[in-house]
């Protein structure tokens, strides 16, 4: 049994995104706990700018926003939702007038062995997976309770897909990591 990590990939070479708004806690808004959300307004959002810079460095269309999520453009949107969405949210974000998408993922699978995972300051750093948790035959994205609030997973056949359509679709901004592999 392979589980992958979804990350963000880029963070050298293309911006991520943060609250357009000083003073916003954009983890009380956003919060990544496993639970259906929704708000009223959408949360504003805009590329990160150096310092140093005058401008910020070029988009990806799957950006990091938060641990455990990624933000989709429309591009990207328009390539994965129905993959997506059987396990997760689309939420609405406004980045500077345009629409971005926050996959706030809901499927929650309890398959961290939590007693034999290692651990730093009580918080699950190398996952150690209880067999034959998570099924192998049909394309699969989740999160675990243990985890929630850092990663998102995919079994092997949904790792596959997603690759699949974000190939043909010339998606990036996503890589994956073998879960169990540690933080890197």
């Amino acid at each position: 049994m392979k589980i992958w990590e979804l990350r963000y990939d880029g963070i050298n070479h293309y911006s991520v995104l943060v609250p357009d708004e000083k003073g916003i806690n954009i983890l009380s808004i956003l919060g990544v706990d496993g639970k259906p959300k929704q708000w009223a307004v959408r949360p504003k959002i805009k590329p990160f700018i150096e310092k140093r810079k005058k401008r910020a460095k070029p988009r990806a269309d799957l950006s990091y926003l938060i641990a455990g999520s990624i933000t989709l453009n429309e591009k990207a949107y328009q390539a994965l939702k129905e993959f997506l969405l059987p396990f997760g949210q689309l939420l609405e974000l406004d980045c500077q007038g345009e629409i971005e998408y926050f996959y706030n993922v809901t499927k929650l699978i309890d398959c961290v062995d939590d007693e034999h995972s290692a651990k730093e300051f009580d918080v699950v750093s190398r996952e150690v997976f209880l067999p034959n948790s998570i099924p192998e035959d049909i394309p699969l994205i989740f999160k675990d309770p243990h985890t929630v609030g850092t990663r998102i997973y995919m079994n092997q056949a949904g790792k596959e897909k997603f690759e699949q359509i974000a190939s043909a679709a010339g998606l990036f901004g996503a890589r994956f990591v073998e879960a169990g592999q540690g933080l890197i």
